[in-house]
């Protein structure tokens, strides 16, 4: 058998894994590569990603120890068919980069499947051994390897094909064009996503991003209709309907996920991966009960991996905060601390949180509060930021007599899932903080021996919500009584840099531009005028891409 039938075999063996893993048919997906993945490029990379995808949903040790030792085996299979150059070309590549037009089609995907394989290696090596600084350094430095080979191999891609003659036959074949502009891609959009203190460190070992080209690129290679197509596809989903959710909702393109999700489902029904996706655009539209629904589809459907069950009740958890169904949330942030490995420090104070907001006197919110530290996780040697902000908080429901202030709102707020609470529930929210002020201004004692910090929260809170009401006077007003106390809060300082940035969201809308970057400078700087603050970096990922929006 010729080079060029070995590599369709190989290919149409990673296409049946494919299709049987987007048909919920997970250990289907894994058998039919088992017994090709020493052997075949196309199988050992299907193989290793499935052993991947399920070591990140459990975060089980076993599991990532497991995952790392079938992708290091898939690396030697694929490494085994990259061309061998002699010890001149290997010195001259450090000087000039390779022409893989030179390389045999074989070995041109040789190249692209170690660059893809390369990248799942470094993220689990983030992973093998959370707490250790040398497990993050080392896994940068897989990542900087892979970004440089596809850097590389966009390069000399993009040369040629603007070097071809309309109407000459192409030189690269659609399926490494397309694996390129994905991998390339994917890494031009996650780093321009960054804040610039993290960009600056990246850009001088040479990663630079660009949102724009990063976006088309993958956009393209998703309409190719290829082997990796749906892997786009997935990419693009995340980004439309989280990602973007979170750091520029505005931005969000209904059409791209309709359109992506009408064609796999059409092409592969009941799948629980667009299935899910499906859920998470009916939660954007505000449609949560219908969101409510897609997401029990996915649980009504049988899988070994719970994990994706997972996911469902942390989407119904949010679906039912926002229906204002506090007890519901609670007994979805219940189970997923019960059940879940990822973060049960996070999860037991979500259940902290809402049960408050139903029933403060309900018997096991003191014990659930004081198991949330207990769980603290670290990532590349340090504690999540999310994991400090819930232990601060459950500590803080301890020591001032079981209270909180409205700690199921200021969830959905740090979340922003604020935007998708209807009108109604919107009015009954502002009620409600009424009520707290007027509690805040009459209470003597108070429940903490801190007024002020909450009397902020809730003029906060006030000015999120009337905003997205449309009311942007009383919105501003809110948010300027607010900082009238910014110098007397005392433990909440990140309520101060947050109605910062949320001035400057207020005034980019209406046009004064000027206004809005004060805003948000002060909010991007805030962090020189405290030691630290609860939740900086995911608030520097939202000044960043406002202040890039700004007219120059």
């Amino acid at each position: 058998m010729g080079d060029a039938s070995i590599l369709q075999v190989s290919m149409d063996q990673a296409a049946m894994a494919r299709d049987f893993l987007l048909s919920n048919k997970l250990e289907e997906a894994r058998e039919c590569v088992i017994p090709y993945k020493d052997t075949s490029m196309y199988a050992a990379m299907a193989f290793c990603n499935i052993g991947f995808m399920q070591a990140i949903m459990t975060f089980d040790r076993d599991h990532i120890a497991q995952s790392i030792s079938e992708i290091d085996v898939a690396l030697q299979v694929i490494d085994s068919n990259r061309r061998k150059d002699g010890m001149i070309s290997y010195l001259m590549s450090y000087v000039k980069n390779r022409d893989i037009s030179l390389f045999t089609e074989s070995e041109r995907h040789a190249e692209l499947l170690y660059a893809e394989t390369l990248l799942v290696r470094s993220v689990l090596t983030f992973a093998e051994d959370a707490e250790s600084l040398v497990s993050f350094v080392k896994g940068a430095l897989k990542i900087k390897t892979c970004h440089s080979l596809y850097k590389e191999l966009y390069s000399c891609v993009s040369q040629h094909e603007s070097q071809e003659s309309p109407g000459s036959q192409p030189t690269f074949s659609r399926e490494i064009v397309g694996g390129i502009m994905m991998g390339y891609g994917a890494f031009l959009l996650g780093l321009s996503l960054l804040p610039p203190k993290i960009l600056r460190l990246l850009e001088f070992v040479g990663l630079q991003g660009d949102k724009a080209l990063g976006l088309k690129l993958i956009k393209e290679a998703e309409k190719m209709d290829l082997l990796r197509s749906f892997v786009a596809a997935y990419g693009l989903l995340n980004f439309e309907t989280i990602i973007l959710q979170f750091i520029k909702p505005e931005e969000y393109d209904v059409d791209i996920v309709t359109d992506i999700l009408d064609r796999y489902l059409d092409r592969y029904p009941g799948s629980v991966t667009f299935t899910f996706f499906k859920g998470r655009k009916s939660v954007i539209s505000g449609d949560l009960y219908g969101a409510i629904t897609l997401f029990e589809e996915c649980e009504a459907i049988p899988l070994d991996w719970i994990q994706v069950y997972h996911l469902c009740y942390w989407e119904k958890m949010w679906c039912y905060a926002m229906s204002l169904q506090w007890e519901k949330a609670a007994e979805f942030a219940y189970k997923l601390f019960e059940e879940s490995k990822w973060s049960k420090t996070l999860f037991g104070y979500q259940y902290v949180a809402f049960q408050f907001m139903a029933d403060p006197s309900t018997a096991n919110i003191q014990e659930i509060a004081e198991r949330v530290p207990k769980h603290q996780l670290r990532i590349g040697g340090k504690h999540l930021h999310i994991e400090k902000f819930a232990i601060r908080k459950a500590r803080s429901y301890l020591a001032n007599g079981k209270f909180l202030c409205l700690p199921g709102l200021e969830l959905m707020y740090i979340w922003r899932f604020i935007p998708q609470i209807n009108r109604v529930n919107k009015e009954k929210l502002l009620t409600i903080i009424e009520g707290c002020l007027e509690e805040i201004e009459s209470a003597a004692p108070y429940h903490t021996p801190y007024p002020l910090d909450d009397w902020f929260l809730c003029h906060l809170l006030t000015g999120v919500l009337v905003a997205d009401l449309g009311d942007a006077p009383r919105a501003l007003a809110a948010l300027k009584t607010a900082l009238q106390s910014e110098d007397s809060v005392q433990v909440d300082h990140f309520y101060i840099p947050y109605a910062h940035f949320e001035l400057g969201i207020l005034y980019s809308k209406q046009g004064e531009f000027a206004q809005a970057r004060a805003h948000l400078r002060y909010a991007k700087e805030f962090s020189g005028k405290v030691k630290s603050y609860s939740l900086e970096n995911r608030l520097l990922f939202r000044i960043h891409s406002a202040l890039s929006s700004l007219p120059h």
